[in-house]
């Protein structure tokens, strides 16, 4: 079984039909939603996801340009990218390309550093931290398992988690499993 840059199990693009360890996740507040991995993972991503449009942009203004799963290697490279283990996703991407830095204004950029190092204890990664070529659009699953089955689960009845799960029935029984 191939895996993404993080060491997830790739979900197989080449299936037809409904893939496993796959949701369609709706982001609450807005009225977009992402193909993410199911369980703790994408949990955690749609709670940033959340955060980010109440805190920093807007995501469901102008052009749908969220995007989760694609079974696809990293642009450029060879090795699979997160996104095809459904651990990775893009935010307003059209507003922030790949490549360019400084899309995001120093307060956002601080509120985001502040958000995936801090609060998330390290879970998720910024894009906008790469070397080299930056991807400030990105936010992907950056730990093991273990510590993100133990962070989503700290936050399942926080204001945010509550409403994750009343808008994704079932989630919190794969979380909790």
């Amino acid at each position: 079984m191939s895996t993404s840059q993080n060491g997830y199990p790739a979900l197989d693009g080449r299936v037809t039909g409904p893939l496993p360890r796959l949701r369609v996740w709706r982001i609450p507040g807005t009225g977009r939603h992402l193909a993410l991995r199911d369980g703790s993972t994408g949990f955690l991503l749609v709670h940033l996801a959340m955060w980010f449009d109440r805190k920093v942009e807007d995501i469901d203004a102008g052009v749908w340009d969220e995007w989760g799963y694609a079974f696809r290697p990293v642009r450029g490279y060879v090795a699979l990218s997160n996104h095809a283990s459904g651990t990775a996703m893009d935010l307003n991407a059209t507003q922030h390309p790949l490549g360019r830095a400084d899309t995001f204004s120093p307060a956002e950029e601080k509120l985001i550093l502040s958000r995936v190092n801090g609060f998330y204890a390290g879970c998720i990664r910024w894009g906008g931290e790469y070397r080299g070529r930056p991807d400030e659009m990105h936010f992907e699953i950056d730990r093991g398992i273990g510590a993100c089955e133990r962070k989503a689960r700290a936050l399942l009845d926080s204001p945010r988690g509550r409403k994750i799960l009343a808008a994704n029935p079932g989630a919190r029984k794969v979380i909790e499993s």
